[in-house]
């Protein structure tokens, strides 16, 4: 049996969750290939710059633009049109990935990037591919790039996730509430005590997890200031990413200190640091949220990306696993609050918990085998 397993580099979670099912799928040893594939090396190399280049642009740079192209091509009366446009452009831009899976014939593509969805239904359309189609949506909100008649089975993070695709036309049948894959080592845990002392912080202290993302991004050396002028026991983790002059910023900061400040670069020890925190501060990524949930760890949210991160927000809130705040005095204030208020936090976290799918990548397997026997 030959399985594709499909993303593309726009934002790091679609290629984690990718990562995540390749793993799960070693793991299982089920003997078959099993191939990961970058959609967008398969496209012209202009659509492939722009397309990466201009999401990041448009996050960080020009967030009123992202928001804008976000809700204009999801908006209902227009979906027809921006559907057949979208299946035009895709089809010119990604005829190599066309190609691709005309000449393998994969029994199976699991698809965790929107494109790629769209790619195959683009072929089950023509009848250029009698495989099975998987989309894994790896955000808690549904936009209509996601949506396609042609996908054979919906793999989504949460009921919340699951109503909004009935809510778009996809059947309920078509629709698993597995979750969002993430890696294996955010399913195992090690005990509180355990992550403070491999990771050398200071036992009995209010641990705070910051993350700015691979690129650290973000007014962090402002929070962390600002944070550290507390009067309550906290201790702090920073993530940096790559961003050299931001990991340097906050060793200074860390110097003069009144509490204790841990700075990372870009780390692969997340897993750990979570399991040594408290609470997390972060944006909202289908995927750092789904780690965090396995883990147990709440969220507060002091910024998001308008659109997909917007909705992975109203889905914390709404479940009592993380909080929104606006601006970074609020943060401090509700983490204060929740220092002061320990059953609050405990709460948060066995609703966090309770919300985790630990077990999402080995059980999209077993879905994909499944899927392929019934073929």
């Amino acid at each position: 049996m030959k399985i594709f397993i499909i993303h593309a580099p726009a934002g790091a979670g679609h290629k984690s969750a990718t990562l995540a099912i390749k793993d799960a799928f070693d793991k299982a040893n089920t003997g078959h290939d099993v191939r990961v594939v970058d959609s967008l090396e398969y496209a012209n190399r202009f659509f492939r710059s722009t397309y990466v280049w201009g999401y990041n642009f448009m996050v960080s740079k020009a967030p009123f633009l992202w928001t804008f192209s976000f809700y204009f091509t999801d908006f209902k009366p227009l979906r027809p049109l921006i559907r057949s446009v979208r299946r035009m452009i895709n089809f010119i831009n990604g005829h190599k990935l066309y190609s691709l899976i005309r000449k393998e014939k994969p029994d199976c593509i699991v698809a965790t990037h929107f494109f790629a969805t769209e790619i195959i239904s683009n072929l089950k359309i023509s009848k250029l591919y009698d495989g099975k189609l998987i989309t894994c949506v790896t955000d808690y909100g549904i936009h209509d790039f996601w949506v396609s008649a042609q996908v054979d089975i919906y793999v989504v993070a949460s009921e919340y996730s699951k109503n909004e695709l009935i809510d778009k036309g996809i059947q309920a049948e078509k629709i698993r509430v597995l979750g969002i894959p993430v890696q294996e080592k955010f399913t195992k845990r090690l005990e509180r005590h355990e992550a403070v002392e491999k990771l050398g912080l200071k036992e009995g202290l209010f641990t705070i997890l910051i993350i700015g993302g691979g690129l650290g991004v973000g007014p962090i050396p402002q929070m962390v200031k600002t944070i550290a002028g507390t009067s309550e026991p906290f201790q702090l983790i920073v993530v940096c990413g790559r961003n050299e002059s931001l990991f340097k910023r906050i060793e200074e900061l860390a110097k003069g200190s009144r509490i204790p400040i841990k700075p990372y670069g870009f780390t692969d020890k997340v897993n750990e640091l979570m399991d040594a925190s408290d609470i997390m501060i972060s944006k909202p990524g289908g995927l750092s949220i789904s780690e965090a949930m396995v883990k147990g760890v709440p969220m507060i949210v002091d910024s998001f990306i308008p659109g997909q991160e917007e909705s992975n927000l109203r889905f914390l809130e709404k479940n009592s696993a993380g909080i929104g705040t606006k601006g970074i005095q609020e943060t401090l204030e509700k983490l204060e609050w929740l220092y002061r208020h320990k059953e609050t936090l405990e709460s948060m976290r066995a609703k966090a918990k309770q919300l985790g799918k630990p077990s999402a990548a080995s059980d999209i397997v077993l879905l994909v085998l499944g899927s392929v026997e019934k073929k």
